[in-house]
């Protein structure tokens, strides 16, 4: 009977620890447009392009509409203030480049033929 109950303890203790998943809490934007846009606070971003190929991905910054397979990264080397990378976490799934609007400098790796 021992045997069982710390059985039945351990799975349960494994089910909890498995359920709590990341810890991290990223802000939330908004999407605006059909998606063409994204609100983050006082910003709104516009659909630039797909990622160029040179445009490298840095860390997760956020997540769009509180769904944890929306994420938003920075782009490494730029403010996420002026540029961010949209991504939605399922198969088939492209990056898309994000600019902040009234950003007018494009570096050259983002600019589109």
């Amino acid at each position: 009977m021992k045997k069982i109950a710390l059985a039945l303890a351990f799975v349960l203790l494994v089910c909890i620890l498995s359920a709590c998943g990341s810890s991290a809490n990223y802000e939330s934007l908004k999407t605006l447009d059909n998606g063409a846009k994204l609100e983050w606070g006082e910003r709104t971003y516009s659909f630039y392009s797909a990622k160029p190929n040179a445009v490298q991905i840095g860390k997760q910054v956020a997540i769009v509409d509180d769904d944890r397979k929306h994420k938003i990264f920075e782009v490494e080397g730029y403010s996420h203030e002026e540029w961010i990378v949209e991504y939605y976490d399922v198969i088939m799934s492209t990056y898309s480049l994000y600019k902040a609007d009234g950003v007018t400098d494009v570096p050259a790796p983002f600019q589109q033929p």
